[in-house]
């Protein structure tokens, strides 16, 4: 269970914050350029809205991308927000952002 919520659930919309005060959804930490040798932050989507996930967190939380959408064509994580749409740049299947994981329809 991660923040008293199951894997596979969205992240709650409590936790993401508006664009224009972005930071980690799973800790709360405002954006910040982490060092050369550190990892960037992750960027994903979540119940249809894109979110970031801060370097610690990924470090030292093992399942921080559980709550994450995936692709409905190839399952991969790596999802964008674009214009409302979730694109998949694995892929590049594109399904709209109606706030639950697309259904490969």
């Amino acid at each position: 269970m991660l923040l008293g919520f199951d894997h596979g659930e969205p992240i709650p919309s409590i936790l993401v914050q508006a664009p224009s005060d972005p930071g980690c959804a799973l800790c709360g930490r405002p954006t910040y350029d982490p060092d050369k040798r550190e990892r960037p932050w992750a960027r994903g989507v979540s119940a249809g809205r894109q979110v970031l996930i801060c370097p610690a967190c990924q470090g030292d939380r093992p399942d921080w991308n559980a709550n994450l959408d995936r692709c409905a064509a190839c399952g991969s994580l790596r999802l964008g927000l674009t214009l409302g749409e979730v694109v998949c740049r694995q892929c590049g299947h594109v399904g709209a952002s109606s706030g639950k994981p697309d259904s490969g329809a």
